[in-house]
């Protein structure tokens, strides 16, 4: 969820000249739609002709300011504001906003607001009055909120960071089986209502899930539900109004305790768009949750916060990079204690905002071995690991090679193994063509496109594997 609201109140009427009309208007109708990222070419080529234009400076600057460009924007914003639109401060104090300047963003609501009282003293009696935007209060409360997460930033060790398909990035959460699973929504019966997107977390046990599902307002709530003794599922229930305070709740992760619940909501208590939160369960229920604040929440959506502490590593999801269709994973080292930094640490800003994980390191750390030991899911565990988690018809989820009920089935799941760990070695090295793209190697354009269309045909035939082995199953011996 990003601020959005009034984006062209106070601009000042043009005359463009050559320009076609309806292409400009075509823009504006886009950036109130939301498509800033297609809008924009349009307003800078208009810009280029008229450089100085006040309200072109501004819908150029509120385009890359939505397309997650702050910085950038600033410099049309200001365009703007030296030519006295009126809306131009409140756009600079987003700007401010998205770059964690807090004190500097509060300022400049003040002067939005005082440009308005003055304009409107200004004007003639009976004249409409401008009214300020609802947006520039719902501004002012987050930035109030960023300011006192500002002042507690946790200090910790960030040992990694990956960029996934949004698509159920979940996936690359590598937890020990005492954490629990994160599963997709198809491992729930059919009948069931379930949010999309969403995952679904279930403890070791199996006996019991959560996940999120609209309400009858259509808000996402968290739910619930136990596998009773002949092996059906008990009626959904909410796990607590508690844990709703406005927006949607979503991204449920129970730790193994049964106690300690971390999940996402967007209501009035984030800083922006999805925040993780975090709640515990006495005898009457769920308690008041609490905004884990930063480095883990942002001015961008942060979701699904989860610990393995049999391996000491925990995960979390971030929309801040603005990768496009891909997020971006955090891998930290939790600790029972929180520590914060001092609030004149330097670079205190960079530090919430995560701007280099490496910096976050203790002198000649090096994470190497811990890494690839979650990586290989070397987990050190009591316990025996799972075979492999694949769901069939019916909701049941089989984990052990010992649940096929025929060789054909058997050989079936190799297959479908051996071409998971493929796709999955793809995946990855996929990413890191993208991420040598983005640092300017264009040498690899041509194998980028290539390995999407492997991919592509993996997954095809992924699909197909799996409905072998559920066919397989299916035969009698």
């Amino acid at each position: 969820m990003r601020l959005t609201g009034y984006i062209i109140a106070g601009a000042m009427a043009i005359t463009w000249g050559t320009a076609p009309a309806q292409t400009i208007d075509d823009a504006r109708q886009m950036m109130l739609d939301g498509d800033y990222a297609a809008a924009l070419p349009i307003f800078e080529k208009a810009l280029s002709a008229k450089p100085k234009d006040a309200s072109l400076n501004q819908w150029v600057g509120v385009c890359l300011l939505r397309s997650g460009n702050p910085k950038k924007a600033e410099r049309y914003l200001k365009v703007a504001d030296e030519r006295k639109l009126i809306d131009a401060p409140r756009y600079l104090a987003e700007a401010a906003f998205e770059q964690y300047e807090f004190s500097k963003a509060t300022d400049l609501l003040d002067r939005y607001e005082e440009g308005i009282d003055n304009a409107n003293k200004k004007k003639a009696r009976k004249a409409p009055k401008i009214t300020k935007s609802p947006e520039a209060d719902e501004l002012r409360r987050r930035t109030m909120l960023g300011q006192a997460m500002l002042d507690r930033v946790e200090k910790i060790v960030v040992i990694d960071s990956m960029a996934v398909d949004r698509d159920e990035f979940f996936k690359f959460y590598h937890l020990s089986p005492e954490s629990g699973t994160l599963n997709s929504t198809d491992v729930m019966p059919e009948d069931y209502e379930i949010a999309e997107p969403s995952e679904v977390y279930m403890p070791q046990s199996g006996e019991f899930r959560i996940w999120s599902a609209p309400d009858k307002d259509e808000n996402y709530v968290l739910m619930g539900a136990t596998r009773l003794i002949d092996g059906t599922w008990d009626t959904p229930h909410p796990l607590g109004s508690a844990l709703d305070a406005g927006g949607d709740s979503n991204y449920p992760f129970m730790m193994p305790d049964g106690v300690t619940l971390y999940y996402a909501n967007n209501g009035p208590e984030s800083i922006g768009g999805y925040d993780i939160f975090i709640s515990r369960k006495d005898e009457n229920g769920f308690l008041q949750p609490q905004n884990i604040g930063m480095p883990y929440n942002s001015t961008y959506d942060d979701y699904l916060l989860a610990i393995d502490e049999v391996n000491g590593v925990g995960w979390w999801a971030t929309d801040r990079n603005r990768l496009g269709d891909k997020i971006t994973i955090y891998r930290f080292i939790p600790s029972d204690l929180r520590v914060n930094y001092p609030v004149d640490t330097p670079g205190l800003a960079a530090h919430a905002r995560i701007d280099s994980f490496r910096s976050t390191w203790p002198a000649d750390a090096d994470y190497t071995e811990m890494l690839q030991r979650i990586d290989s899911a070397e987990y050190v565990s009591g316990k025996s690991h799972p075979d492999f988690y694949f769901a069939l018809p019916g909701n049941r989820i089989i984990t052990t090679w010992d649940e096929l009920r025929t060789p054909a089935a058997r050989n079936a799941m190799e297959e479908y193994l051996d071409a998971c760990r493929r796709l999955d070695r793809n995946l990855k090295e996929l990413d890191s063509m993208r991420m040598r793209y983005a640092g300017g190697d264009r040498a690899v354009a041509g194998r980028i496109t290539s390995m999407e269309q492997e991919v592509e045909r993996e997954r095809t035939a992924l699909r197909e594997m799996s409905n072998k082995v559920v066919r397989a199953n299916e035969k009698t011996r």
